[in-house]
């Protein structure tokens, strides 16, 4: 069995998300942020530290990109796991300063160009909570080397 060579690279990450809660003005955050870009086994991985201008300061986040899903996994301050694949409703659980959350997300379109020179994802989705639809996102990343 030939064993795929791995790579890792210093990147700089964009990433614009955008919120519509029900009963709230849409929300958007826009970050650029310097990461790692791994890959592994045909997998890509995209990991990098949250900041205060996303309110998960002290969090590291780790995308697993894989042909036809992504995992979102944080830990530290706010530790949470989220898969996110096209069609596919999934649930996890959510750390929040008011303790854990259960939260389902239904993943309407998922598209990824990641390689090992970068690239760029998005993930359309909906939330969640308690069972209650919370409202609609949009994740947007691209990477570049630094």
């Amino acid at each position: 069995m030939e064993k795929m060579e791995s790579i890792k690279k210093d990147v700089v990450i964009t990433i614009v998300s955008r919120q519509n809660f029900e009963g709230c003005e849409p929300d958007q955050v826009d970050l650029i942020t310097t990461g790692r870009l791994y890959g592994r086994n045909g997998k890509f991985y995209i990991s990098y530290e949250e900041s205060e201008l996303t309110g998960m300061e002290g969090s590291r986040t780790t995308l697993k990109i894989e042909p036809k899903q992504i995992t979102m996994t944080r830990t530290g301050t706010y530790p949470s796991q989220m898969r996110f694949a096209e069609h596919e409703r999934q649930v996890g659980l959510y750390q929040t300063e008011l303790g854990e959350v259960a939260v389902s997300t239904h993943t309407s379109q998922l598209t990824s160009s990641i390689d090992e020179n970068g690239g760029a994802l998005a993930i359309d989705y909906t939330v969640e909570i308690d069972a209650s639809l919370a409202g609609a996102h949009r994740f947007e990343l691209s990477v570049r080397p630094s």
